[in-house]
């Protein structure tokens, strides 16, 4: 079977020969990434079928020369293109940025860039024995599922994330991040209703392929039509639903800052080296090391996080003094922006026995009022619900809507359980089985 190799040697090239290329009076900082992904889709029979893209290799130079600075976006890099990339970088440098103004305003300490390598987990072979033998994890994902489901598809891809920076001082810095993700398709027994779920980890063994099929049968559930509305003010969310709403709250916070909360249950924390993080990586897209950061802590404090050029100010609105390994290459806006990697929920105790008894279970959480969101850091939520027993869907409630800031939905949490997988986007996002408390938040069935 074709395998997904490291492109690191390639990236390291490109930067070498942007170095060499330089004029006495010129610095450089150059950073690269690429994701390659290769997928192994599994149909109910067990047939299989494989697939592997390797991905491109992107990123910017910085070119530096006397008191100005450029960013040049070179979105599919090659040894050869640095030429090039020198030129077109010379011949803008005059309308470039000064470089006072990249360490001006919050008076940013300039952390120095990592140098080595890093790596989240050894490369491993799952692939090969799984398109083997994919009973076992049919069979599990079949048992968690129960009988009202039936499961359509299963996709298991292995994904290869790798980054370089390399400056023209002379460090240089290597990342690779490794992981598997899982995702399934079920529908109904009818075929009306259908829905698909993924979770990721570092490894396939780390993966709960039960857990992933009990969410599947909640959430096929959720999406039939109601027969009930829920008036209790108690109710759980699956990991998946929980990382929806999770992943809008920062968000929210990245924009809108909060300026007032009440200590909290949990504390909300952005771990830039999670073993088990899709966005794992020693260091942001400007040489930056990260680590593990509390963007929320258990008392409603907001921590600030900085970029060379940008911040998101904290709770007492204080400016930061220290870049912090937030920085996300954007494209688009050609230059690095703040942004989380892994976020995760961590309560002040664990949530116990999660599935006992009678439940609501929200299985799908849809984000409402995009433009009010952005402007004033409102949000509104509507939630997809259904009536669960010990974990076996019974049916499906009446859609609610949830509005508040993210504060309010913050210290709404009551509970949360292990982080059982962290979901990509735009940036990672941990789910947990989380208990939250509705009379907290304005809420109302939709009719």
């Amino acid at each position: 079977m074709r395998r997904l190799h490291s492109r690191t040697d390639e990236a390291l090239a490109f930067a070498d020969a942007v170095e060499r290329g330089l004029r006495p009076e010129e610095r450089s900082f150059t950073y690269i990434s690429r994701t390659g992904r290769r997928g192994l889709g599994i149909d109910p029979s067990g047939a299989a079928r494989l697939t592997v893209q390797n991905g491109k290799l992107g990123g910017y130079v910085l070119l530096s020369r006397d008191r100005h600075e450029l960013y040049v976006h070179t979105p599919d890099m090659a040894a050869g293109e640095a030429a090039r990339v020198l030129t077109a970088g010379r011949a803008q440098i005059s309308l470039g940025r000064p470089r006072g103004a990249a360490a001006s305003g919050a008076s940013r300490r300039e952390t120095p860039v990592v140098d080595g390598d890093w790596h989240n987990v050894e490369e491993s072979d799952e692939l090969e024995p799984l398109a083997a033998g994919p009973g076992p994890l049919l069979e599990r994902l079949t048992d968690g599922m129960g009988p009202r489901c039936a499961l359509r598809a299963v996709n298991v891809t292995e994904v290869l994330s790798e980054s370089v920076c390399a400056a023209s001082e002379g460090t240089r810095a290597v990342s690779r991040c490794r992981g598997v993700e899982l995702h399934a398709t079920a529908a109904d027994a009818d075929g009306a209703v259908g829905a698909s779920l993924s979770r990721y980890a570092a490894t396939l063994d780390r993966v709960d392929a039960a857990g992933l099929g009990r969410e599947l049968a909640l959430t096929v559930k959720a999406l039939s039509p109601p027969t009930k509305d829920f008036d209790g003010p108690e109710v759980r969310f699956t990991p998946s639903a929980a990382a929806q709403l999770l992943r809008a709250v920062v968000a929210g916070l990245l924009l809108n800052p909060m300026v007032d909360c009440p200590p909290l249950g949990v504390a909300l924390v952005d771990d830039g080296r999670a073993e088990d993080g899709p966005a794992a990586h020693a260091f942001d897209c400007e040489g930056t090391p990260t680590g593990a950061m509390e963007l929320v802590t258990g008392q409603g404090a907001q921590q600030g996080i900085a970029t060379r050029l940008t911040s998101v100010a904290g709770t007492d609105g204080a400016p930061v003094d220290r870049l912090t390994g937030h920085a996300r290459w954007d494209p688009v806006r050609n230059l690095p922006l703040p942004a989380a990697t892994n976020v995760r929920l961590v309560p002040a105790d664990r949530l116990e026995a999660p599935w006992s008894g009678e439940r609501c279970v929200v299985a799908d959480v849809r984000s409402l009022g995009v433009e009010e969101h952005r402007s004033s850091g409102k949000l509104a939520f509507r939630l997809l619900a259904v009536r669960a027993v010990d974990g076996v869907p019974a049916h499906a409630y009446t859609p609610m809507v949830v509005e508040g800031e993210a504060a309010a939905f913050l210290a709404a949490i009551t509970g949360a359980g292990e982080t059982v997988s962290y979901h990509p986007g735009p940036f990672a996002v941990g789910g947990a089985d989380l208990v939250m408390d509705l009379s907290r938040l304005r809420s109302k069935s939709e009719a």
